[in-house]
């Protein structure tokens, strides 16, 4: 887990706590706003508050451009002002995604991640808008995306099981991080990419003929000073919103 908690300090000063506390609504769902200890008589936190700081992971199908395949877009829904810095797995917090029929990957993106999507090829190769990739933030190369100061993502992962394959390879059929030593692909915290846009942040954009499902974990900077960072997690199955508690112990 090592590559991971370095990855994940890049984003955080040195001296912050890897352990972002967890909170608790007054429902005893995992959100920010509240603190440990809630009861149903609403005293430490309200309702406006939990309605703030709710993380949601909503996943969008669109059809592809190639016929009996279907394009997913994996968004994490953030309040306003808060920041994603990093999508990650370890040992104990396993990310993984599965795809039976295998994912389309196009040749003509180089990269595991949006950094090789190239608006000027769509027109006369219109399925390489199919290509699946990570991302935090864009669908192309951050040079073409039209937002000032942002990053194309960097990645670690476990030279014994890398992850890259599954956005790279075409027809892979799963993605896992959960090892020791984990994985992840993320920004410095100074990416402007990792604010949202309408509300969510793009993950990862997946195109296969068949399901899709999935558990992720995503490190988020609140925009409010008092906590330095908090850790999610939202398993998925197919299209639709997921919630994304907290993590516990993380």
């Amino acid at each position: 887990m090592r590559y991971v908690k370095y990855a994940l300090l890049l984003g955080v000063s040195m001296l912050a706590a890897l352990d972002a506390p967890a909170l608790l609504d007054c429902q005893g769902k995992d959100v920010l706003g509240c603190s440990q200890g809630c009861h149903d008589e609403v005293t430490t936190c309200d309702q406006d508050s939990v309605k703030r700081h709710s993380y949601a992971l909503e996943v969008l199908a669109f059809p592809a451009f190639q016929d009996n395949q279907t394009r997913y877009e994996l968004h994490l829904r953030i309040p306003p002002g808060d920041r994603v810095s990093a999508v990650y797995g370890t040992d104990k917090f396993p990310l993984w995604i599965s795809a039976p029929a295998g994912v389309f990957n196009s040749p003509y993106n180089g990269s595991w991640s949006a950094s090789g999507m190239n608006p000027k090829f769509y027109d006369i190769m219109p399925e390489m808008q199919d290509d699946s990739y990570a991302t935090i933030g864009l669908q192309t190369a951050c040079r073409s995306s039209g937002i000032d100061a942002a990053e194309d993502p960097m990645m670690v992962q476990d030279p014994g099981v890398p992850w890259d394959g599954f956005f790279t390879q075409d027809g892979a059929t799963e993605l896992r991080m959960d090892t020791w030593t984990g994985g992840s692909w993320f920004v410095m915290k100074t990416a402007a990419n990792g604010l949202s846009v309408d509300g969510s942040v793009l993950l990862a954009q997946i195109t296969t003929a068949g399901s899709l499902d999935g558990a992720l974990n995503v490190q988020v900077f609140p925009s409010t000073d008092s906590i330095p960072d908090v850790k999610i997690r939202a398993e998925f199955h197919g299209a639709g919103w997921f919630p994304a508690p907290v993590l516990i112990g993380e």
